[in-house]
């Protein structure tokens, strides 16, 4: 099984930290700057990446959230930036029709922007699998009616009833961010959506974002993960810290990796790869390089 990440975007938060983390301090922002400088923006701000998570083995090949979409999307617009996903999965040596499965880690704008095209599902073999909590929460409303609508007319859409095997992979329902939120577990990382936002939250898992849709229950999902990164010594590749993190919420890698190298050519560009825990296979980087930043 191999995992390599496809960084859609790189984008500040829209609003400072201290506003969207109730709680941040001074001890927050010193040890992002320190520990996860890619994080940080030149003004100071929060910097994000979009991740989204492309794994594949003999099983076939399953893209886990979709990232922000393209120019004119909803997360495209608030972000101020574009996603870039489909040229990623071609530099990664997969066409969008060559995925099997799309597992959305939760229905936000950001995780499900490139879900649709043309009010057809953009993967147009693929099983989008979601879990029934976030389709209950989701309702018929606007948020289901723009990602997902067009998705359950096709026939593609997959509700799942919580924690559970998806043919190689494990689901683990972690509500709080969303009623129905996701994390993916595989033979090399936790891939954690949106279970911590922000890298701080893997140090001080009682830090709250403020767009969470139950705080506590976050903060319950969050502990179970670290403690299972912890009991597994498997990573956990959230989608918008720079690179994945331990338990104690140390990088597992020393730097982001900016330069590529082809490492199946000429189909399949990676970087170099990330270390891993010694017991943990390495997670592949993005498959182009994120836009320089101080580290």
């Amino acid at each position: 099984m191999d995992v390599t990440v496809l960084c859609d975007a790189v984008a500040v938060f829209p609003e400072p930290v201290e506003t969207a983390m109730p709680g941040w301090s001074a001890a927050h922002a010193a040890w992002t700057a320190a520990s996860f400088p890619g994080n940080v923006a030149a003004d100071g701000g929060w910097l994000l990446h979009f991740h989204s998570y492309l794994v594949t083995s003999d099983r076939g090949a399953v893209l886990v959230d979709t990232g922000i979409g393209p120019a004119g999307s909803q997360a495209a617009e608030w972000l101020s930036t574009a996603g870039r996903l489909p040229t990623l999965l071609g530099r990664a040596g997969v066409g969008v029709d060559e995925i099997d499965t799309v597992i959305l880690t939760h229905v936000h704008l950001d995780h499900a922007g490139w879900n649709i095209s043309d009010d057809r599902p953009r993967f147009a073999n693929a099983t989008y699998v979601v879990q029934q909590a976030e389709l209950d929460h989701l309702g018929d409303g606007p948020t289901y009616e723009r990602y997902l609508q067009p998705i359950a007319a096709a026939g593609q859409l997959r509700a799942v009833p919580g924690s559970g095997p998806l043919d190689n992979l494990q689901l683990l329902l972690t509500p709080g961010h969303t009623p129905g939120h996701q994390c993916v577990i595989t033979d090399v990382a936790i891939l954690g959506g949106d279970v911590l936002v922000h890298p701080a939250q893997a140090r001080w898992p009682n830090l709250t974002y403020l767009y969470e849709h139950t705080p506590a229950i976050a903060t319950t999902s969050r502990q179970e993960v670290l403690a299972l990164a912890a009991t597994t010594g498997t990573p956990i590749a959230a989608s918008h810290p720079t690179h994945p993190l331990t338990n104690t919420a140390t990088p597992t890698a020393a730097a982001h990796p900016f330069t590529n190298t082809a490492a199946h050519p000429p189909t399949h560009a990676t970087t170099a790869e990330v270390t891993a825990p010694s017991n943990t296979p390495p997670i592949a980087p993005p498959t182009t390089p994120c836009p320089p930043h101080p580290l």
